[in-house]
């Protein structure tokens, strides 16, 4: 095994640029076999829309990356690797640490779903769905964990793992609709 030089995380559009194209062809290959990477259009949008990009570098390559969205903490909406066993094991590096340090959460679905299940990540109840993903969904699973909802016009099965980081404006909203201390503690993995 090589030595890890580092992970890099990038938070303005400048230093994402700087790595931008390495990324973009990762998640285009990456979900290139889940009918394509559907998170943005286009490599401005990714940068515009998105929060913080984790990278692992390996002899001066990008060999994994996960990228966030600000929402409710860290929501991760992308990832990748370059294809080898070197990355694939990057990856697993940040997810895992993802799941150890309860920093970051997921909707996901197939391969992802099991990686997910394997780090042993946590699944949040269905019934936060639509407040944390803020789409209408079509239907709550009665495993009380999965759910569909469209996405490109079709309906999907999806999960959400992990844990979610609540501001107290967002612990005043939820408490509001309803939301019990007990389920804040769920989704907070308390």
């Amino acid at each position: 095994m090589r030595l890890l030089e580092h992970f890099v995380n990038l938070t303005s559009p400048k230093e994402k640029l700087r790595y931008g194209n390495e990324v973009w062809q990762i998640l285009q290959k990456s979900y290139e076999k889940l009918g394509g990477f559907k998170t943005a259009d286009s490599l401005e949008d990714l940068i515009r829309d998105s929060g913080l990009w984790k990278l692992s570098r390996r002899d001066g390559r990008i060999t994994a990356v996960a990228v966030y969205k600000d929402s409710y903490g860290r929501k991760s909406v992308a990832s990748g690797t370059d294809g080898t066993s070197q990355g694939k094991h990057d990856y697993f590096l940040i997810k895992n640490e993802d799941i150890k340090f309860k920093r970051a959460w997921a909707e996901v679905s197939g391969p992802v779903e099991k990686i997910m299940q394997k780090s042993g990540a946590k699944a949040l109840p269905n019934k936060f769905a639509a407040l944390l993903t803020g789409k209408a969904i079509l239907e709550l699973n009665p495993d009380g964990f999965h759910y569909t909802r469209n996405i490109g016009g079709h309906p999907h099965e999806k999960i959400i793992y992990g844990y979610v980081n609540l501001s107290d404006r967002d612990l005043k909203k939820f408490s509001s609709i309803g939301i019990t201390m007990h389920d804040l503690d769920q989704i907070q993995g308390k």
